[in-house]
């Protein structure tokens, strides 16, 4: 034999079959329960999150209606102090003079 033909058998062997993967009914059943069990958890995950996020969007909706109704009251009290303030300081108010004692007529 030459080198030639020896290279060319060693090299015939460098390229393997592809391994053929054979599953029997038991192992595909366990494949496909296993699949179900972490589409199962994934769902159960997504549904949590989204029910935690519910929660909080109500308790933010909550807030938000508090602070509202804080700035409601605010905006009135506020509209009162500036009405009392502009009662006290017209024209019509300094030029009124205080009232003296009253006598009932008996």
């Amino acid at each position: 034999m030459s080198t030639a033909t020896i290279a060319i058998r060693r090299n015939q062997q460098l390229i393997r079959p592809q391994a053929k993967l054979k599953l029997g009914p038991v192992s595909s059943g366990i494949m496909v329960t296993a699949v179900i069990a972490v589409l199962a958890l994934l769902y159960l995950n997504q549904i949590t999150k989204t029910s935690v996020f519910g929660y909080q969007l109500t308790e933010l909706q909550t807030m938000q209606g508090k602070i509202s109704g804080q700035r409601q009251e605010l905006a009135v009290e506020a509209a009162r102090l500036q009405s009392i303030q502009q009662v006290q300081s017209s024209n019509v108010v300094k030029t009124m003079v205080p009232e003296g004692p009253v006598s009932y007529a008996k």
